[in-house]
């Protein structure tokens, strides 16, 4: 969602651009002689400047309800665990290994690993071999619940 709403940031300042630019060959334009093919000019770049300003619009719009959406359910595990880990891509089982024992893929159900007893089973020798009984003893609740 970050990515999203930055990528909605970058796209409304390169529309500014292209309304400041436009307003500059306005500006040019209507330093000439009047005539129809001026006109159509000007006509089609505040066409074009209106088409940006609304589609600005739009984007602030969203950017706006995602930045709320964030900040009302930041805090709750569902949008930690499901939003965040279905983004973290990884090309096999020993990345996705790296990427849960780094603390950047929460091991629950939403998981892809969640129920690979093998997967499982390495991530507990992990912890065993670090002497980290406390997230051991978390693995063992969660794949409890089950």
């Amino acid at each position: 969602m970050l990515n999203a709403i930055e990528k909605l940031k970058e796209k409304v300042k390169s529309n500014l651009t292209d309304i400041q630019n436009n307003q500059k060959e306005i500006r040019d334009l209507l330093k000439q002689a009047p005539s129809s093919a001026r006109t159509m000019e000007l006509e089609a770049k505040y066409a074009l400047n209106k088409v940006l300003l609304a589609e600005n619009n739009d984007f602030i719009n969203v950017q706006l309800t995602m930045s709320n959406f964030i900040d009302k359910y930041s805090n709750r595990e569902v949008f930690e665990s499901e939003l965040v880990s279905s983004a973290i891509r990884y090309r096999d089982e020993n990345e996705c290994f790296e990427l849960t024992i780094n603390g950047k893929l929460n091991f629950n159900q939403s998981h892809p690993f969640y129920n690979h007893d093998s997967f499982y089973q390495k991530l507990i020798q992990y912890y065993q071999n670090l002497e980290d009984y406390e997230t051991c003893s978390v693995l063992v609740k969660t794949k409890s619940q089950q």
